[in-house]
Protein backbone atom coordinates (compact mmCIF):
# COMPACT_ATOMS: atom_id res chain seq x y z
CA UNK A 1 0.00 0.00 0.00
CA UNK A 2 0.87 3.36 -0.90
CA UNK A 3 0.25 5.86 2.52
CA UNK A 4 0.28 9.39 3.68
CA UNK A 5 -0.35 10.47 7.16
CA UNK A 6 -0.41 14.00 7.49
CA UNK A 7 0.68 15.58 10.69
CA UNK A 8 -0.69 19.13 11.40
CA UNK A 9 2.25 19.78 13.73
CA UNK A 10 5.92 20.24 14.75
CA UNK A 11 5.12 19.91 18.29
CA UNK A 12 7.02 16.49 19.58
CA UNK A 13 3.45 15.97 21.56
CA UNK A 14 1.98 12.75 23.34
CA UNK A 15 0.84 11.18 19.82
CA UNK A 16 4.04 12.37 17.37
CA UNK A 17 5.71 9.37 18.77
CA UNK A 18 3.62 6.35 18.31
CA UNK A 19 2.56 7.27 15.03
CA UNK A 20 6.22 7.88 13.91
CA UNK A 21 7.23 4.63 15.23
CA UNK A 22 4.27 3.57 12.93
CA UNK A 23 4.86 4.54 9.72
CA UNK A 24 8.46 3.60 10.81
CA UNK A 25 7.00 -0.42 11.31
CA UNK A 26 4.82 -0.19 8.14
CA UNK A 27 7.68 0.85 6.12
CA UNK A 28 9.38 -2.39 7.21
CA UNK A 29 6.56 -4.37 6.49
CA UNK A 30 7.04 -3.18 3.21
CA UNK A 31 4.80 -0.56 2.51
CA UNK A 32 5.82 2.57 0.47
CA UNK A 33 4.78 5.20 3.82
CA UNK A 34 5.32 9.31 3.82
CA UNK A 35 5.42 11.15 6.55
CA UNK A 36 4.03 15.28 6.32
CA UNK A 37 4.69 17.20 9.49
CA UNK A 38 5.09 20.55 10.10
CA UNK A 39 8.49 22.11 10.35
CA UNK A 40 9.46 24.45 13.27
CA UNK A 41 8.72 27.94 12.51
CA UNK A 42 11.59 29.04 14.90
CA UNK A 43 15.01 27.51 16.17
CA UNK A 44 13.68 24.58 19.13
CA UNK A 45 15.34 22.25 20.83
CA UNK A 46 12.73 19.50 20.49
CA UNK A 47 10.62 19.03 17.89
CA UNK A 48 9.22 16.50 15.24
CA UNK A 49 11.47 17.79 12.44
CA UNK A 50 14.76 16.22 14.51
CA UNK A 51 13.20 13.27 15.79
CA UNK A 52 12.13 12.46 12.00
CA UNK A 53 15.60 13.21 10.79
CA UNK A 54 16.84 10.79 13.75
CA UNK A 55 14.55 8.15 13.03
CA UNK A 56 15.34 7.77 9.17
CA UNK A 57 11.85 7.81 8.45
CA UNK A 58 10.80 9.09 4.85
CA UNK A 59 9.28 12.11 5.57
CA UNK A 60 8.14 15.87 3.68
CA UNK A 61 7.62 19.70 4.88
CA UNK A 62 6.17 20.78 2.11
CA UNK A 63 3.36 21.59 3.61
CA UNK A 64 2.82 24.68 6.01
CA UNK A 65 0.43 22.20 8.63
CA UNK A 66 -0.51 25.78 10.37
CA UNK A 67 -3.38 24.42 12.50
CA UNK A 68 -3.13 27.47 14.96
CA UNK A 69 -3.72 29.78 12.62
CA UNK A 70 -7.26 31.69 13.74
CA UNK A 71 -10.16 32.48 11.24
CA UNK A 72 -9.48 36.47 11.79
CA UNK A 73 -5.94 36.27 11.14
CA UNK A 74 -5.07 37.66 7.81
CA UNK A 75 -2.73 34.75 6.69
CA UNK A 76 -5.85 31.91 7.75
CA UNK A 77 -7.18 32.20 4.15
CA UNK A 78 -3.87 31.55 2.16
CA UNK A 79 -2.30 29.45 4.36
CA UNK A 80 -4.81 27.15 4.12
CA UNK A 81 -5.85 27.44 0.42
CA UNK A 82 -1.76 27.13 -0.55
CA UNK A 83 -2.22 23.70 1.31
CA UNK A 84 -5.04 22.16 -0.17
CA UNK A 85 -3.57 23.09 -3.68
CA UNK A 86 -0.18 22.21 -3.07
CA UNK A 87 -1.43 19.00 -1.03
CA UNK A 88 -4.06 18.09 -4.01
CA UNK A 89 -1.24 18.39 -6.63
CA UNK A 90 0.90 15.58 -4.91
CA UNK A 91 -2.05 13.14 -4.05
CA UNK A 92 -2.22 13.37 -8.05
CA UNK A 93 1.48 13.44 -8.51
CA UNK A 94 2.41 10.41 -6.03
CA UNK A 95 -1.29 8.38 -6.26
CA UNK A 96 -1.89 6.89 -2.35
CA UNK A 97 -3.80 4.36 -1.36
CA UNK A 98 -4.37 6.11 1.90
CA UNK A 99 -3.99 9.39 3.70
CA UNK A 100 -4.03 9.23 7.47
CA UNK A 101 -5.22 12.41 9.63
CA UNK A 102 -4.16 12.80 12.66
CA UNK A 103 -6.00 16.25 13.60
CA UNK A 104 -9.16 18.02 12.72
CA UNK A 105 -7.02 20.77 10.53
CA UNK A 106 -5.38 17.87 8.45
CA UNK A 107 -8.79 15.92 8.27
CA UNK A 108 -10.38 19.02 6.72
CA UNK A 109 -7.64 19.99 4.06
CA UNK A 110 -6.53 16.82 3.76
CA UNK A 111 -10.52 15.69 2.64
CA UNK A 112 -10.91 18.68 0.81
CA UNK A 113 -7.75 17.73 -1.14
CA UNK A 114 -8.90 13.58 -2.00
CA UNK A 115 -12.08 15.57 -3.37
CA UNK A 116 -10.67 17.17 -5.74
CA UNK A 117 -7.70 15.51 -6.48
CA UNK A 118 -9.96 13.07 -8.49
CA UNK A 119 -7.71 10.50 -7.06
CA UNK A 120 -9.68 8.29 -4.68
CA UNK A 121 -7.81 7.67 -1.55
CA UNK A 122 -9.36 6.58 1.16
CA UNK A 123 -9.35 8.84 4.68
CA UNK A 124 -8.63 7.56 7.50
CA UNK A 125 -8.67 9.59 10.93
CA UNK A 126 -6.89 8.66 14.14
CA UNK A 127 -8.56 10.07 17.04
CA UNK A 128 -5.92 10.63 20.25
CA UNK A 129 -7.86 12.37 22.46
CA UNK A 130 -8.52 11.56 25.78
CA UNK A 131 -12.64 11.31 25.37
CA UNK A 132 -14.64 10.36 22.54
CA UNK A 133 -14.57 12.72 19.61
CA UNK A 134 -17.70 15.28 20.64
CA UNK A 135 -20.98 15.15 18.09
CA UNK A 136 -19.72 18.92 17.86
CA UNK A 137 -20.85 20.80 14.30
CA UNK A 138 -17.45 20.37 13.13
CA UNK A 139 -16.78 16.75 13.86
CA UNK A 140 -20.12 16.18 12.34
CA UNK A 141 -19.07 17.74 9.12
CA UNK A 142 -15.41 16.14 8.62
CA UNK A 143 -16.98 12.42 9.75
CA UNK A 144 -19.75 12.82 7.43
CA UNK A 145 -17.99 14.57 4.60
CA UNK A 146 -14.75 13.37 4.44
CA UNK A 147 -14.10 9.87 6.27
CA UNK A 148 -14.28 6.36 5.35
CA UNK A 149 -12.46 4.93 8.50
CA UNK A 150 -12.01 5.88 11.90
CA UNK A 151 -9.07 4.88 14.46
CA UNK A 152 -9.25 5.52 18.51
CA UNK A 153 -7.73 3.24 20.98
CA UNK A 154 -10.72 2.30 23.31
CA UNK A 155 -13.34 0.24 23.00
CA UNK A 156 -15.65 2.73 24.83
CA UNK A 157 -14.57 5.68 22.10
CA UNK A 158 -15.48 2.98 19.46
CA UNK A 159 -18.92 2.51 20.38
CA UNK A 160 -19.36 5.99 21.44
CA UNK A 161 -17.78 7.47 17.72
CA UNK A 162 -19.78 4.63 15.60
CA UNK A 163 -22.92 6.10 17.94
CA UNK A 164 -22.40 9.96 17.40
CA UNK A 165 -21.66 9.55 13.92
CA UNK A 166 -23.33 6.86 12.15
CA UNK A 167 -20.26 5.41 10.93
CA UNK A 168 -20.89 1.38 10.42
CA UNK A 169 -18.57 -0.79 13.50
CA UNK A 170 -16.67 -2.13 11.28
CA UNK A 171 -15.44 1.00 9.97
CA UNK A 172 -14.30 2.11 13.43
CA UNK A 173 -11.23 -0.03 14.96
CA UNK A 174 -9.67 -0.06 18.36
CA UNK A 175 -6.13 -0.13 17.98
CA UNK A 176 -3.61 0.68 21.14
CA UNK A 177 -0.75 2.72 20.44
CA UNK A 178 2.26 0.86 20.65
CA UNK A 179 6.20 1.74 22.22
CA UNK A 180 9.17 1.15 20.61
CA UNK A 181 9.91 -1.83 23.15
CA UNK A 182 13.72 -2.01 23.30
CA UNK A 183 14.11 1.46 24.71
CA UNK A 184 12.16 -0.42 28.64
CA UNK A 185 14.21 -3.20 29.95
CA UNK A 186 13.78 -2.51 34.01
CA UNK A 187 17.31 -4.32 34.13
CA UNK A 188 19.37 -2.56 31.94
CA UNK A 189 22.22 -0.36 32.96
CA UNK A 190 20.49 3.08 34.47
CA UNK A 191 21.91 6.29 36.02
CA UNK A 192 21.63 6.64 39.64
CA UNK A 193 19.34 9.31 39.62
CA UNK A 194 18.10 9.07 43.39
CA UNK A 195 21.45 10.50 44.15
CA UNK A 196 20.72 13.08 41.67
CA UNK A 197 17.44 14.10 43.00
CA UNK A 198 19.04 13.48 46.77
CA UNK A 199 16.45 10.73 47.59
CA UNK A 200 18.04 7.85 49.80
CA UNK A 201 18.93 4.31 48.80
CA UNK A 202 16.11 2.76 51.42
CA UNK A 203 13.20 5.40 50.81
CA UNK A 204 10.53 4.05 48.59
CA UNK A 205 9.72 6.07 45.47
CA UNK A 206 5.99 7.01 44.69
CA UNK A 207 6.25 8.73 41.05
CA UNK A 208 4.14 10.24 38.70
CA UNK A 209 4.84 12.24 35.18
CA UNK A 210 2.62 14.27 33.78
CA UNK A 211 1.80 17.83 32.75
CA UNK A 212 0.69 19.21 35.72
CA UNK A 213 -2.68 21.26 34.98
CA UNK A 214 -5.20 21.39 37.35
CA UNK A 215 -7.58 19.10 35.38
CA UNK A 216 -5.24 15.98 36.62
CA UNK A 217 -6.03 16.08 39.74
CA UNK A 218 -2.82 15.88 41.11
CA UNK A 219 -3.70 17.76 44.55
CA UNK A 220 -5.85 14.81 45.44
CA UNK A 221 -2.95 12.38 44.92
CA UNK A 222 -0.67 14.79 47.23
CA UNK A 223 -3.78 14.71 49.78
CA UNK A 224 -3.82 10.97 49.73
CA UNK A 225 0.20 11.84 50.24
CA UNK A 226 -0.54 13.45 53.51
CA UNK A 227 -2.01 10.19 54.96
CA UNK A 228 0.31 7.65 53.61
CA UNK A 229 2.94 9.21 55.35
CA UNK A 230 1.34 9.48 59.21
CA UNK A 231 2.09 5.39 58.93
CA UNK A 232 4.42 5.37 56.51
CA UNK A 233 6.84 8.33 56.18
CA UNK A 234 9.89 6.22 54.91
CA UNK A 235 8.73 7.30 51.12
CA UNK A 236 9.84 10.14 48.55
CA UNK A 237 7.07 11.17 46.17
CA UNK A 238 8.75 12.34 42.92
CA UNK A 239 6.49 14.12 40.55
CA UNK A 240 8.24 15.11 36.94
CA UNK A 241 7.26 17.42 34.02
CA UNK A 242 5.81 20.71 33.81
CA UNK A 243 2.73 22.60 33.37
CA UNK A 244 2.29 26.68 33.49
CA UNK A 245 -0.59 25.48 36.35
CA UNK A 246 2.41 23.87 38.61
CA UNK A 247 1.74 26.94 41.30
CA UNK A 248 -2.21 25.64 41.89
CA UNK A 249 -1.61 21.90 41.00
CA UNK A 250 1.45 21.36 42.76
CA UNK A 251 3.30 23.96 45.16
CA UNK A 252 0.28 25.15 46.74
CA UNK A 253 -1.21 21.96 47.91
CA UNK A 254 1.99 20.41 49.09
CA UNK A 255 2.56 23.53 51.24
CA UNK A 256 -1.74 23.31 52.52
CA UNK A 257 -0.57 19.68 53.06
CA UNK A 258 2.27 20.24 55.15
CA UNK A 259 4.08 17.54 52.80
CA UNK A 260 7.12 19.56 51.56
CA UNK A 261 9.93 17.50 52.92
CA UNK A 262 8.44 14.21 51.50
CA UNK A 263 7.90 15.62 47.70
CA UNK A 264 11.07 16.15 45.24
CA UNK A 265 9.97 18.41 42.14
CA UNK A 266 12.01 16.40 39.26
CA UNK A 267 11.26 19.20 36.36
CA UNK A 268 11.04 17.82 32.55
CA UNK A 269 13.58 15.31 31.79
CA UNK A 270 14.43 14.58 28.62
CA UNK A 271 17.92 12.95 28.47
CA UNK A 272 17.22 11.39 31.04
CA UNK A 273 13.84 10.25 31.43
CA UNK A 274 14.08 6.55 31.48
CA UNK A 275 16.47 6.74 34.21
CA UNK A 276 14.11 9.11 35.70
CA UNK A 277 11.73 6.36 35.61
CA UNK A 278 13.44 3.44 36.10
CA UNK A 279 14.64 5.13 39.68
CA UNK A 280 10.78 4.74 40.67
CA UNK A 281 9.46 1.99 42.80
CA UNK A 282 5.39 2.62 42.35
CA UNK A 283 3.44 4.61 39.79
CA UNK A 284 0.67 6.31 39.57
CA UNK A 285 -1.37 7.96 36.52
CA UNK A 286 -4.91 9.34 37.76
CA UNK A 287 -5.99 10.78 34.22
CA UNK A 288 -4.54 11.00 30.77
CA UNK A 289 -3.20 13.96 29.57
CA UNK A 290 -5.16 15.75 26.63
CA UNK A 291 -3.60 14.05 23.84
CA UNK A 292 -5.68 10.63 25.62
CA UNK A 293 -2.57 8.04 25.35
CA UNK A 294 -1.87 7.53 28.76
CA UNK A 295 1.64 7.08 27.42
CA UNK A 296 3.71 7.51 30.60
CA UNK A 297 1.66 4.78 32.06
CA UNK A 298 2.64 2.80 29.13
CA UNK A 299 5.90 3.52 29.96
CA UNK A 300 5.70 2.84 33.82
CA UNK A 301 3.78 -0.94 32.64
CA UNK A 302 7.25 -1.62 29.98
CA UNK A 303 9.66 -0.82 32.71
CA UNK A 304 7.65 -3.36 35.20
CA UNK A 305 6.43 -0.69 37.40
CA UNK A 306 3.53 -1.57 39.71
CA UNK A 307 0.64 1.14 39.13
CA UNK A 308 -1.90 2.39 40.87
CA UNK A 309 -4.39 4.35 38.17
CA UNK A 310 -7.92 5.97 38.79
CA UNK A 311 -10.92 4.11 37.50
CA UNK A 312 -11.37 6.46 34.93
CA UNK A 313 -11.70 6.96 31.02
CA UNK A 314 -9.99 3.99 29.32
CA UNK A 315 -7.15 3.56 32.08
CA UNK A 316 -9.50 0.66 33.54
CA UNK A 317 -8.75 -1.10 29.71
CA UNK A 318 -4.85 -0.89 30.34
CA UNK A 319 -4.80 -2.03 33.66
CA UNK A 320 -6.06 -5.11 35.09
CA UNK A 321 -7.38 -4.47 38.64
CA UNK A 322 -5.15 -6.74 40.75
CA UNK A 323 -3.63 -8.55 38.25
CA UNK A 324 -1.45 -5.80 36.21
CA UNK A 325 -2.03 -2.98 38.75
CA UNK A 326 -4.50 -1.64 41.36
CA UNK A 327 -7.64 0.25 39.96
CA UNK A 328 -9.60 2.82 42.72
CA UNK A 329 -11.70 5.79 42.67
CA UNK A 330 -9.46 8.56 42.92
CA UNK A 331 -10.30 10.02 46.14
CA UNK A 332 -7.40 10.40 48.76
CA UNK A 333 -8.50 7.79 50.97
CA UNK A 334 -8.46 4.94 48.21
CA UNK A 335 -5.40 5.89 47.05
CA UNK A 336 -3.50 6.09 50.24
CA UNK A 337 -4.85 2.88 51.46
CA UNK A 338 -3.53 1.49 47.72
CA UNK A 339 -0.35 2.79 48.28
CA UNK A 340 0.29 2.01 51.41
CA UNK A 341 -0.92 -1.86 50.10
CA UNK A 342 2.26 -1.79 47.95
CA UNK A 343 4.58 -0.65 50.62
CA UNK A 344 3.47 -2.98 53.55
CA UNK A 345 3.88 -6.10 51.08
CA UNK A 346 6.71 -5.43 48.70
CA UNK A 347 6.07 -9.02 47.21
CA UNK A 348 3.01 -7.75 45.62
CA UNK A 349 4.80 -4.78 44.37
CA UNK A 350 7.12 -7.15 42.56
CA UNK A 351 4.08 -9.53 41.68
CA UNK A 352 1.98 -6.81 39.94
CA UNK A 353 5.20 -5.30 38.06
CA UNK A 354 5.96 -8.41 36.61
CA UNK A 355 2.33 -8.88 35.44
CA UNK A 356 2.68 -4.95 33.83
CA UNK A 357 5.83 -5.49 31.98
CA UNK A 358 4.28 -8.81 30.71
CA UNK A 359 1.04 -7.40 29.85
CA UNK A 360 2.84 -4.08 28.02
CA UNK A 361 5.53 -6.14 25.93
CA UNK A 362 2.95 -8.29 24.83
CA UNK A 363 -0.05 -5.82 24.19
CA UNK A 364 2.13 -2.93 23.17
CA UNK A 365 4.45 -4.45 20.47
CA UNK A 366 4.98 -1.91 17.76
CA UNK A 367 4.48 -5.17 15.35
CA UNK A 368 0.92 -6.07 16.91
CA UNK A 369 -0.04 -2.38 16.20
CA UNK A 370 1.58 -2.16 12.78
CA UNK A 371 -0.45 -5.84 12.02
CA UNK A 372 -3.45 -4.28 13.13
CA UNK A 373 -3.22 -1.17 11.35
CA UNK A 374 -2.39 -2.85 7.98
CA UNK A 375 -5.38 -5.23 8.11
CA UNK A 376 -7.73 -1.65 8.90
CA UNK A 377 -6.44 -0.20 6.18
CA UNK A 378 -6.77 -3.78 4.12
CA UNK A 379 -10.54 -3.96 5.14
CA UNK A 380 -11.41 0.14 4.62
CA UNK A 381 -9.48 -0.60 0.97
CA UNK A 382 -11.87 -3.71 0.67
CA UNK A 383 -14.96 -1.78 1.32
CA UNK A 384 -13.92 1.42 -0.10
CA UNK A 385 -15.05 5.12 -0.43
CA UNK A 386 -18.28 5.84 2.44
CA UNK A 387 -20.75 7.48 0.40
Amino acid sequence: MKILHLFSNWKWTGPADPTLNLCKELERRGHDVMFAYRKPPFPVEESIEKRVLQAGVKATDRFRLNHSVKVYHPSFLPTHLKDIMDLTDYLREERFDLLNVHHSHGHLIGGIAVRRSGHPAILIRTDHKREPLKPSLGNRFLISQFTDGLITFSERARREDAEHFGLPLERVGKISPALDLKRYHPRREFKDMRAFFGIKSDEIVIGMIARYQKYRRTDVFLKAVKIIVREFPNIKVLLVGRSSQIEQSVIQPIQQFGIERWVVLGGYQTNDYLDTLACMDIFVFLMAGSDGTARALREAMAMGKPVIVANRGMLPELVEDGISGLVVNDTPEELANAALLLLRHPEVRETLGRSAYEKAHQDFQLERQAEAVERFYQEMIRLGKRR
